[in-house]
């Protein structure tokens, strides 16, 4: 049923792109009144989990492979309305990621003026856009999320439906954002879900911090966490670091955390890393990070992550990385790149991923 609806859908989002363009040039709408743009990615990875070890060609061990649409229209009066729809998709097959979702991205309509700008749909939780900006893997090759929550009501999704979004304007680098899943969450499974995120940008630095409450379908308890994290460019290095806090109450109905989902009843998780430019188009870039289980099966675990980007062009770069996780006792924690986690890791198995690949912007 997965690969029907895929195939299906794909031509009709193309079709409903290609609608988009050919409305906004007949109503005589300026160039870039709509814009269609996309990422694609594609990789080798040789993955080992212990007992088992796979060669595979992935889509997107970098950055997620997408297809998407945006527009804006001046209302005049200092008002913009806005709206962006954005696809994943699996390169490797030509499927929909994102459990097959039309627009798994993100799909939000936005109305945005002087006082700032309330938004409505799908949209990433709060706590990711305070780790993927910090994160030096750029939730790529070892990414920050197998370790740090994105703040979003699964563990295996950094998004929630159902979201109304409310942004401040940025005062001296201060912004703030407030999200809220509203209306019909229960009906689609999800759970009710709020954050806020405060960033400070100036400069070469970028710092954050962000809070995040999922409660379960009871609301009689809930999933907390707590981020905080700073990157700074000194100009022939980037460092970075985030720390997390976190008790996962409303999911975990043992004092025990789970010894394969790194988030449990109570944990801290850090992260320490930074980029190097090694040549004009080549940028290393490495994260260590330390996850702490402070439940009584303390299933701790380390990971060591790095990657090279080589620039082509302005569009286009080759990538190769490397990342191993150390799982502690019997935890069998996994890797994971920017659209798969290689799951199925034996109990107490060191897990590593050797990724190749290129990505292009369009």
């Amino acid at each position: 049923m997965k690969t029907i609806r895929s195939t299906a859908t794909f031509p009709c989002i193309l079709a409903f792109g290609l609608g988009l363009a050919t409305a906004a040039h007949a109503q005589g709408e300026p160039a870039g009144g709509v814009t269609i743009y996309g990422l694609m990615d594609a990789c080798l990875t040789r993955s080992d989990r212990g007992a088992d070890r796979a060669t595979a060609i992935n889509s997107g061990c970098l950055y997620g492979s997408r297809l998407g649409f945006r527009g804006t229209e001046d209302l005049g009066g200092g008002l913009r309305a806005s709206f962006v729809l954005e696809t994943g998709l699996t390169i490797d097959t030509g499927e929909l990621a994102q459990g097959g979702r039309a627009f798994g991205r993100k799909a939000l309509v936005s109305l945005a003026g002087r006082w700032g700008a309330i938004e409505m749909g799908r949209d990433y939780a709060p706590a990711f856009y305070v780790v993927q900006p910090i994160d030096p893997m750029a939730l790529g090759i070892g990414t920050a999320s197998s370790t740090l929550w994105t703040g979003a009501a699964s563990t295996s999704a950094a998004r929630n439906n159902n979201v109304v979004n409310l942004l401040s304007p940025t005062w001296n680098g201060l912004s703030l954002r407030l999200q809220a899943t509203v209306g019909d969450e229960r009906a689609d499974g999800s759970r009710k879900a709020r954050g806020l995120n405060v960033l400070y940008r100036s400069g070469k630095t970028l710092a954050g911090i962000s809070h995040t409450r999922v409660d379960n379908a009871d609301d009689l308890a809930h999933d907390a966490g707590t981020t905080v994290g700073v990157r700074h460019d000194f100009g022939a290095f980037t460092l970075a670091g985030i720390a997390q806090s976190g008790a996962w109450r409303g999911t975990r109905t043992t004092s025990a955390a789970s010894a394969t989902s790194i988030f449990s009843r109570s944990y801290r998780s850090y992260l320490v890393g930074g980029s190097v430019p090694v040549a004009a188009t080549t940028k290393v870039n490495a994260s260590w990070k330390r996850y702490d289980d402070r439940t009584a099966g303390n299933f701790d675990a380390s990971q060591l992550s790095v990657n090279v980007v080589h620039t082509l062009s302005r569009r286009t770069d080759l990538y190769a990385g490397y990342s191993r996780l150390k799982n502690l006792r019997a935890s069998s924690y996994s890797v994971s790149d920017a659209s798969t986690a290689y799951t199925g890791v034996t109990p107490g198995a060191s897990t590593s991923l050797l990724a190749a690949g290129i990505k292009h912007t369009f």
